[in-house]
Formats: C-alpha cells, sequence, structure tokens
C-alpha cells in the first residue's frame, strides 16, 4: 500500500518544562509516538513580533494587531503570547512552514489556554464542508498559493487537522505530527475562529523521527492479559495457541522499538486471539452479527432493538455504513441536552442472557460527546467536548427488586477516540443476568443546551466454564430439537384435524403423511443430548433447513417436518375452499334479515340464491377436494355474493329519502354570514372552520391541490386541521318512528404521525352519539362507539396522496390510491334502537357489534388535526339516507354493547350480536373462534 500522508486530530498532552521541545525527548501524539532529532526550525520570537504570520479574514487592509493581542510574557518569562479579539467563523492567522525533508517527519507543539469548556472546535468531516469551524488546522499543498485555511493535496485526500480537546483556565500543551511521503507540500498551521478566551504560546516545530506507539502496545497487553487471567487455563493451553509467546512479545516492546514491528506484532496477537476465542471460549453475541455493532449495515434509523440489543433512549438507535463510523446509539437531539433533555438518564445498550457458572469476559468500545451545532442533519462525529463517562456492567436480574452488580468497569469518555472496556464476571449461579454499556453525562455538562450522540462498537462476550459441551454445540443442540418439536406440534395439529367433524376433505391423504411422519418424529424423540451434539461439524454447520451442510437440523426438517407442516397446509387450504361457502351463505342469510331490507323486493331472489348455493354446497360436501371442485366452489361464491349485491339495491326508491349527498364537485363559496366555506351538495351543504382556494402548502381544507398550475382531484375534499361540519335533519314530521339512518362516507387515510382523523354524529345538545376517531400512524384510537375493528380502515404508509399520476388513475380525476378507499356506514336502527358500523376496504370487511340508541343526530362532523404540509387524508361521498322500516319484534337475539371477539364465553352470530337462545345451523362465534353448527 502506498504510504500515504499521515493527518490526525492533535493530543492534549502534559506541559513540559523549558521553552522547546528537547532532542531526543519522545513526544506522544494521535499520529503515535515521536522522538525529537533536532532544534526547532522556528523561531521562538514568532508570537513576539508576528514573524512567519499572516491574517486572513473577511475585509480587506485587516491587521493581525486588528485580530489579535500581544501579551508580554504571556506564557512566562520570555515568552508572550496572543489572545483572540475578533477571530470569527472564517478568520484568524497562519504560519507557512516548508519543510525541508519532504520525506521527513516533524511534531508541531503549542501550548493553549482558555475558559473552562471552550473546546479546540470540531474535527473537520474530509470533504472540508465547514471550514468556518476549525480552531487549529495544518494544511499541506504543492500549490504555494495559500487563499483559505483549508487546502487538499493535489490527488484529492484530505489534508486537514483539527482537534477536539477541552481547554481549561490552566496551559497546556498540544503535539500533532506531520509525517512526509517525500511530496514537497507547504504546510499552513492556523488558528481561525478563536473566542476571545483562548490564548496561544511558544510554537514549535521540530524534526523527529517515528518509534513504537506504547499505547497501543499497552492496549493489546491490556486485552491479552484480561482474558489470561480470567480463567484457571489448563497447563498447555495458553502455550498451543501462542498467547504466552505473543504476549511476550510485546512487552518487551520498549523505547527504541520502530512503529512496523509493532504493527507486525498487533496484527499477530489479534489472529492469535481470534483463534484462541474461536477453539477455548463461547461466543455468547454469535447467534446474530449485529450483536458485534458491525459497520456493514446500510442506514438505520430510530430503532428500539439492533440484534439482541435493546437501546438507550429507546427507539433511538441509528446506524451509519460508515467504516469509520459505529452506531450511533441516542442521535442528536436538537437543542435539548444530553439524551433529549432528560440529562439524568443513560445512553447505551444491553441485553439478557442466561448464564450457567463460569468465566465471562464482556467487552465493548465507546465514545461520546454533545454536538455543538443545532442540526439533526450531521451524521459524522464531528463533536466536541468529553461530557460522559460509561459504565460496563454484568448484573445479577431480580425480578421485582434491583439487580445485584457481579462486575462493572467505569471509565470517562474521550469525544473522538474510542474507549475500550473489559468487564470480567466470576458466574457462581444459574440465572438469568443483564450485560450492558451505559453512558451517562457528567454533572459539568447537564446544563449544556447541546444535542448528544454515544458511539459503540466491537462488542464482544466471551466465556469459559466447566460444562461438557460449549454454547456452539448446545446451540446446535437446540436447533435441532427445535425441528423436533415443530414436527411433534404439527402432529398433533394433524390429529385435531382428523378428529374434527367440520373438515370433511382431504382426511386420507392427511392421515397417510402423519403416520409416516409419526415414525421419524418418534425415532428423533429418542435422540440423547449426547447422540445429537455428535452430529455436529463446526466447520460447516449453519443454521439453516435449507442446505445440506444444516447436518441433523437440516436431516429432521427435510426428512419430516417440512412433509407435516406442507400436508397440514394442503389440507387447510382445501377445506377453507369448502367452508368459504358457509360464510357467504351465513353473509346472505345475515343480510336478507337486516332490517334495513325490510322493504326490499329482491327477497325471494336471494332466497333462491342462497337455497342454490346450499344445494351445490352439500354436493361438495359428499365429494372431495379437485381442482373442478375448487373452480365450482369459487364460481358458486361470486354468484351469491353478486346475488347479495343486487338485493341491496331493491329497496323502493319510495322508502328512501335521501337527506345529504354530498360528492365534493361543486365549487366552494365563502358564507358571508359565517365567514365560513361552504361546499354545496345534491342535497345539504358542508362548512369549513378553514379553507383554501389554491394552496397546497398550508394546513387548510383543500379541494384537490395544485400542483405545477394545475388543479388535481378537484372532486375530493383534501383535509386539513379542522372541522367539516353538515347539518341535516333526518325526521319525518319530528320523528323518526321505526326507521332506519344510514350514514356513509368514503375515506383516504394517510397514517401520519402524532396526527388523528376522523368523524362524529352529534345530537341538539352537540352531544357525541357516534364517532370514529383514530391516530393512523400508530394505531391509537380516541373515540369507537361501537369498538369496530379499526384496522380494516386502509392507512396508507410512507410518500403521501400527493404524487399522483394520469397513468396510474382510472379516470382523469381518481387518485392513483383510488383502490385503497376506506368505505364507512353506520346504522342507526330506530324500531330497534341499536346502532353498529360496517367498514370495507383493501385491508378487509367487518360489521362491529350493536351498541344502543338513544338519540337522534343533527351534525356530521368531520375532524382532523393534520397540519403537516403534505401527507394528508382525502374525504369524499358523504351520504345520509333514512329508509322505512317496519315494525322491529324482537325474537332470540338480544342487543349487547360488548364486541363479539369478547372472551365471555356467550355465543355471537357473524353480525355480532349475542345469541340468548341455543344457536341454530350456521356459522357462530365463541371466546373470538368460530364454530359451526350442522
Amino acid at each position: 500500500m502506498k504510504k500515504r500522508l499521515l493527518f490526525a486530530v492533535m493530543a492534549m498532552c502534559v506541559a513540559a518544562s523549558g521553552y522547546a521541545l528537547s532532542e531526543g525527548e519522545f513526544v506522544y501524539t494521535p499520529q503515535g509516538r515521536f522522538q525529537i532529532t533536532g532544534a526547532n526550525v522556528n523561531a521562538n520570537s514568532a508570537f513576539q513580533d508576528w514573524t512567519g504570520w499572516t491574517v486572513y479574514a473577511g475585509a480587506e487592509g485587516v491587521t493581525l494587531g486588528d485580530k489579535f493581542n500581544n501579551n508580554a510574557n504571556g506564557y512566562a518569562e520570555g515568552i508572550n503570547s496572543v489572545q483572540s479579539v475578533d477571530a470569527t467563523a472564517g478568520e484568524g492567522m497562519y504560519f507557512k512552514f516548508e519543510p525541508s525533508d519532504a520525506a521527513g517527519s516533524y511534531v508541531v507543539s503549542f501550548k493553549m489556554k482558555g475558559a473552562p469548556l471552550d473546546v479546540v472546535k470540531w474535527r473537520i468531516p474530509g470533504d472540508g464542508t465547514k471550514p468556518e469551524n476549525n480552531m487549529v488546522i495544518v494544511g499541506g499543498s504543492t500549490d504555494p498559493t495559500y487563499t483559505y485555511p483549508i487546502v487538499k493535496a493535489e490527488d484529492g485526500s484530505s489534508v486537514v487537522v483539527n482537534i477536539g480537546e477541552e481547554l481549561t483556565d490552566q496551559w497546556q500543551t498540544f503535539n500533532y505530527a506531520i509525517v512526509g511521503d517525500g511530496t514537497s507540500r507547504t504546510y499552513f498551521i492556523s488558528f481561525t475562529g478563536m473566542a476571545t478566551t483562548i490564548e496561544i504560546a511558544d510554537l514549535q516545530i521540530a524534526p523527529a523521527l517515528q518509534f513504537a506507539d506504547l499505547r497501543q502496545r499497552d492496549a493489546m497487553v491490556e486485552k491479552i492479559k484480561t482474558y489470561v487471567d480470567c480463567y484457571p487455563w489448563a497447563e498447555g493451553v495458553l502455550e498451543e495457541y501462542a498467547v504466552t509467546e505473543i504476549l511476550e512479545a510485546l512487552q518487551a516492546v520498549g523505547d527504541e522499538s520502530g512503529q512496523d514491528e509493532l504493527n507486525e506484532l498487533l496484527e499477530t496477537a489479534n489472529e492469535i486471539m481470534e483463534e484462541f476465542f474461536d477453539k477455548c471460549m463461547d461466543d455468547y453475541l454469535s447467534s446474530d452479527p449485529d450483536n458485534y455493532f458491525s459497520t456493514w449495515r446500510v442506514k438505520i434509523q430510530k430503532v428500539a432493538k439492533i440484534g439482541d440489543w435493546t437501546i438507550l433512549p429507546d427507539g433511538r438507535g441509528f446506524w451509519e455504513n460508515e467504516s469509520s463510523i459505529a452506531p450511533d446509539l441516542g442521535h442528536y437531539a436538537g437543542n435539548s441536552g444530553w439524551s433529549y433533555g432528560a440529562v439524568n438518564d443513560p445512553m447505551g445498550a444491553y441485553q439478557q442472557q442466561t448464564l450457567d457458572p463460569g468465566s465471562y469476559v464482556f467487552s465493548i468500545e465507546s465514545t461520546a460527546a454533545l454536538r455543538e451545532e443545532s442540526t439533526s442533519s450531521s451524521w459524522t462525529i464531528n463533536e466536541g467536548w468529553n461530557p460522559a463517562y460509561g459504565v460496563a456492567y454484568i448484573v445479577k436480574v431480580n425480578e421485582g427488586a434491583e439487580p445485584d452488580t457481579i462486575a462493572a468497569v467505569t471509565k470517562d469518555l474521550d469525544a473522538l477516540d474510542f474507549t475500550p472496556f473489559y468487564v470480567v464476571a466470576q458466574i457462581t449461579e444459574s440465572a438469568n443476568y443483564e450485560i450492558g454499556f451505559k453512558a451517562y453525562c457528567k454533572d459539568g455538562y447537564k446544563d449544556l443546551k447541546n444535542g448528544s450522540v454515544v458511539y459503540v462498537k466491537d462488542a464482544r462476550f466471551y466465556s469459559k466454564n466447566d460444562n461438557k459441551y460449549n454454547k456452539r454445540e448446545m446451540t446446535y443442540e437446540a436447533n435441532v430439537r427445535t425441528q423436533i418439536t415443530t414436527g411433534r406440534e404439527n402432529l398433533t395439529t394433524a390429529a385435531g384435524y382428523l378428529a374434527d367433524e367440520t373438515y370433511l376433505w382431504g382426511k386420507a391423504a392427511l392421515k397417510e403423511c402423519a403416520d409416516s411422519i409419526e415414525t421419524k418424529i418418534a425415532y428423533y424423540e429418542t435422540l440423547s443430548q449426547d447422540d445429537i451434539i455428535a452430529t455436529y461439524d463446526r466447520d460447516v454447520y449453519v443454521n439453516t433447513t435449507s442446505d445440506s451442510t444444516g447436518l441433523l437440523q437440516y436431516e429432521v426438517y427435510q426428512q419430516a417436518t417440512k412433509y407435516i407442516i406442507a400436508a397440514n397446509k394442503e389440507f387447510l387450504a382445501e377445506n377453507d375452499t369448502l367452508n368459504s361457502m358457509q360464510a357467504i351463505i351465513d353473509n346472505a342469510e345475515i343480510t336478507l334479515a337486516l332490517r334495513i331490507y325490510d322493504t326490499a323486493t329482491g327477497k325471494e331472489a336471494l332466497r333462491a340464491a342462497i337455497d342454490k348455493a346450499k344445494d351445490i354446497q352439500a354436493q361438495m360436501k359428499a365429494s372431495q377436494y379437485s381442482v373442478e371442485n375448487a373452480a365450482a366452489i369459487v364460481a358458486a361464491n361470486a354468484e351469491l355474493n353478486e346475488a347479495i349485491s343486487l338485493f341491496t339495491t331493491t329497496i323502493p326508491a319510495a322508502n328512501i329519502a335521501t337527506i345529504v349527498d354530498i360528492d365534493f364537485e361543486q365549487a366552494a363559496d365563502l358564507d358571508i354570514e359565517t365567514f365560513l366555506y361552504q361546499i354545496p351538495g345534491a342535497k345539504g351543504s358542508m362548512l369549513l372552520s378553514t379553507f383554501s382556494e389554491q394552496a397546497a402548502s398550508n394546513q387548510e381544507f383543500e379541494k384537490g391541490f395544485w400542483a405545477n398550475g394545475e388543479h388535481l382531484w378537484s372532486g375530493y375534499l383534501r383535509v386539513g386541521n379542522g372541522t367539516g361540519t353538515v347539518t341535516f335533519d333526518p325526521t319525518e314530521n319530528g320523528s323518526m318512528g321505526t326507521n332506519i339512518l344510514k350514514v356513509a362516507c368514503d375515506f383516504y387515510v394517510q397514517g401520519l404521525s402524532g396526527r388523528s382523523l376522523g368523524f362524529y354524529l352529534k345530537d341538539e345538545a352537540d352531544q357525541d352519539i357516534f364517532g370514529i376517531y383514530r391516530n393512523f400512524y400508530d394505531n391509537t384510537t380516541t373515540t369507537n362507539t361501537c369498538d369496530a375493528d379499526l384496522t380494516m380502515i386502509w392507512a396508507k404508509s410512507g410518500s403521501n396522496y400527493n404524487n399522483a399520476s394520469p397513468a396510474d388513475a382510472t379516470d382523469s380525476i381518481t387518485p392513483n390510491y383510488a383502490l385503497e378507499k376506506s368505505h364507512i356506514e353506520v346504522i342507526m336502527d330506530y324500531g330497534k334502537k341499536t346502532q353498529y358500523c360496517t367498514i370495507s376496504s383493501p385491508n378487509g370487511s367487518t360489521t362491529s357489534a350493536e351498541v344502543a340508541l338513544e338519540a337522534i343526530p343533527v351534525k356530521y362532523v368531520l375532524q382532523c388535526n393534520y397540519n403537516n404540509n403534505d401527507r394528508r387524508a382525502w374525504f369524499d361521498n358523504l351520504k345520509i339516507e333514512r329508509v322505512t322500516a317496519g315494525e322491529y319484534i324482537p325474537s332470540g337475539v338480544e342487543t349487547v354493547k360488548t364486541n363479539a371477539k369478547a372472551n365471555d364465553g356467550a355465543i355471537y352470530n357473524l353480525a355480532g350480536q349475542r345469541l340468548s337462545t341455543a344457536p341454530e345451523k350456521g356459522v357462530y362465534i365463541q371466546n373470538g373462534k368460530k364454530f359451526v353448527v350442522k
């Protein structure tokens, strides 16, 4: 690989005695460890007479003195400092440095102080999009012209360096390295956008040689020793896997060791430890690659779970597919402080595991920061400050009581560099344990109104115990037994089907399959743990039932389980086809008996259609499944459904009085008395609390919407933030008598977060008689008078109803999503004094239970709180009719206020009515399940 110029963030170092880098001195920088080999190449007078410094600012003629004060002996006797006066974004000073050795290394050092919690700004994004956020930059370029604090190399690589360290009111020394690659470059050391509290002194630039970074050595030694000491390993194990050898080699790395030598040892150490983990320890996170917080994923947002981990705060897990970024747990929260303003709450991740006695090591790395800019669009680690400390832990879960802490490690978290945690626990009791990592805001940062971010990566959880088999082997056994259990469960299901007299088709084929599979499953059930694990081959096993490398797990599924699963599915499908006739026959008979059709003239025709369907049904029951018989049932069902639909249209026109009929085709007019907009219909009109003639971007009601000057969907009411009210009188001579009021309308609903939509029917006292009001995003309901199944209302998710395309429309004024319409009808029966609701949409159809009806509505109120610019709901075809019905004569059905799905032991018909007498032939519901009475 071509050696590249290294420019990384600076690190804070303890201020050294003396005023210059000393020859022979070792200096740590983020790039590594360097030894000073020569004298300072920058004159100490730089901050006294501005030698070598140039100002850059927005206005011409600005001098360094306009932006900085020169403080005599500001740092120490003989060394002045400069202090920012007014270095705003994009303004400051720079020092140009041209190394005499383009392939050499140099250490740049300076001293700085500022008010507590001042930060040396952000490290800049690689594309240099935010130059104004930099304070200290080292820019390199073959172009000697310096026109801006950010420059790039000719090859396009970023040559920008910045730091994310906190300043205090005490002087600190900052060091970083420039490592040349042989290309001649001009470097620019710049101080820009500085707060007036910040002072700089003693800029030093000295040649250096790079040596082994002993911090990297120490980190790897800590890791290896953690696992060496976690368990009393058998004699020779550590030597067998070369763990002892690599540990000794790393400990031998000293001051004069080279970085290349250390890099080779670190690479070898990682390989040795991976093999050691794989062969000698159980990996408790291996069930899901997400458990390691790998970065191979594409971006995800707002998740409560990642792999087996639960994310804190709940539902705020973010993931970026960038090699340098780990999952973002608790994404930026605008101006609300740490963890969305809950400054005492942690951010992080945890999971629970059942652990057997043994030795366990949980490791994880983390970094945390407060963001400096109020924007939710920042997805990179461009943070400053070090506001948090982290706690990695293993605790025993005690139901109803505080957990017992088994082991925990607490460390401060850096804003940029990941901090490693190693938690070693000796588990003595088999129980449920929680492993996790939580980052907490330090007290000094809780008042800062910035967003917060916590990253974690490289989660590992290994164990070693005295069990005969390791976790991989036991997981394999569990997967095999899952297939055996699934096979047994499906055999039990098949036996139930065979004994159920309501199933008439396919029993011979199902029994033949079940008898064959019973022998195989019975054999697998006799296998012991030893028998099963003896078939395990860790080098080829994958958790699958569709690949031959699945070993016994694959065999059980392929030889037995999948066949009984398929046989049960086929058996149910065949009988569902047969039984589908009964559901439609029941629906026809219920429809025939509804009081709303008392005066319908098509009763004899529908009865004849029902009798015909019953004859076909009897023939099918006496036969068995075939493609021809299934087709005959489908045709019979379609014919009966058509007969039902035709029957509903046979109420004589004289017995239907249309009270309201608004299809929103007519123009909206301003009512000068009420100053409300009015949309008239063939009967009645709707008054709107807000309305816009031509403004698709506001939150008001509209008729259609405007796009590119074209008025689209003008025959639909685009629902806004407010109410639409229709006042009407449904009575005849001031009374409803025994008549029925039918209220029908159509919705196109958008599932929009935090917004609700629905309608109400109100009486003269403005009290609700009926209502449906629901948030279709999170499926929460405010009002549901008849306890209808509101999931039957189609709610569109994503995008919006405004992206209409004429090519997709059924006609010039029909929306894209015409087939996503939900039709709702409210039936108010004043003879029975009950009301119920029916809903039909692409989600299906439902009829609610009947509830008591005690008043007469005089208002229809459409209501919503949609205040978003684009995604809305649409409304159409409001129709209210009074239908003549005869006197109500009670039979064996009583009115109830409970839903037919209630598990109360009562028996209901398919209309949701509870029976007070023994059921006759038909399909009924008890405890939420259908059953058939012959």
